[in-house]
């Protein structure tokens, strides 16, 4: 175990249990023979953790700890040679966590929240979003494609995330539309998973013009004329496309021109910067392109009435966020939405 700053190391090597010998290699080096060497990091990836909270900009962090293993019976040339190979807890963190994924699979609970029209507040559709539970932690979509990136499954979770939402509709959509997720992990679409979705809406009993695919903005696409191409294979498909995080990204106009959305989602830091001149200057000339695409505009994170007649005098269609309803479980026998 190797750190920079010697109080954390002091109070890492403090936590060993079972200590049966001790080899100091350099000042700034300590081994420990413990029990359960897995348990161990568990509990100083914990420690670590909690001195980077309480530091306050102090030097302690996951890339600066260094962690190794050997065998009890390692030599001290084993050691040194081990010293040396030791990973920084940040990598051993990820390795940890993509372990985690497999012993302990995390469950997935699929929410609904309403987006609405500004004018008469009416609820035209609901975007899915995707949460999980792993090991008694909650994740958030955010925590579940971060881990789903680094194991290698981020298609499985873009899958998965429009099947279990599909499963949970009922009468309670109607003719609504229903948002889902459209991830671009290798910077291009998965068409064979898409058209499975559109397989997977029909025998729900959605038509598939119901179904918006929203691709995010801040996704780094490999060939925009690629995706672009996607694109009207999925409208071919009959489902709806919408960009989402608009003016949170790389690339937004290009993007919004090369895949012509029949939805374009704010991202919602714009609306939490109202009011401005510069953002308010941003929105209307999104909702000028938009409109004059065809496109309607949707304004995410609206938590007061304020902000809602903020967006609609500005142009912005519709709207999403706590003030019009929270993301709730629904189930296929629920029927009336009145409460969103």
């Amino acid at each position: 175990m190797g750190c920079d700053d010697a109080s954390l190391l002091n109070e890492l090597d403090s936590l060993a249990t079972g200590v049966t010998s001790t080899i100091d290699l350099r000042s700034n080096v300590a081994w420990r023979q413990v029990p359960d060497g897995r348990q161990f990091l568990d509990l100083v990836l914990r420690t670590v953790r909690h001195h980077e909270a309480s530091a306050a900009g102090g030097t302690a962090t996951l890339e600066n700890v260094r962690f190794g293993f050997a065998r009890p019976e390692a030599t001290v040339e084993e050691l040194v040679e081990q010293a040396l190979l030791a990973a920084n807890l940040s990598e051993l963190e990820r390795l940890v966590e993509a372990v985690d994924l497999i012993d302990h699979p995390p469950t997935f609970q699929i929410r609904y929240q309403p987006i609405v029209n500004l004018r008469d507040h009416g609820v035209i559709g609901f975007e899915s979003l995707i949460r999980a539970q792993a090991r008694g932690q909650a994740l958030t979509a955010e925590d579940l494609i971060r881990r789903a990136t680094e194991a290698g499954w981020v298609r499985d979770l873009d899958s998965l995330g429009r099947t279990l939402a599909l499963r949970g509709i009922g009468p309670w959509l109607g003719q609504g539309l229903l948002f889902l997720n459209m991830m671009a992990p290798d910077g291009s679409f998965d068409l064979d998973a898409i058209a499975s979705t559109a397989a997977a809406a029909k025998a729900a009993g959605v038509d598939t013009d119901q179904i918006v695919l929203e691709a995010t903005e801040r996704t780094r696409y490999a060939s925009l004329d690629h995706v672009a191409a996607q694109v009207d294979e999925i409208r071919a498909m009959g489902m709806r496309i919408a960009v989402d995080d608009v003016g949170d990204g790389y690339s937004s106009l290009s993007v919004i021109a090369a895949f012509r959305p029949d939805v374009v989602k704010l991202s919602g830091n714009l609306t939490k910067a109202l009011p401005g001149i510069e953002v308010e200057s941003v929105i209307r000339a999104v909702v000028q392109m938009s409109h004059a695409m065809g496109s309607w505009v949707v304004a995410e994170n609206i938590e007061t009435m304020r902000q809602a007649d903020q967006v609609r005098a500005l142009g912005v269609d519709w709207g999403q966020g706590h003030f019009f309803g929270s993301p709730l479980e629904r189930t296929p026998g629920d029927v009336d939405s009145s409460e969103d």
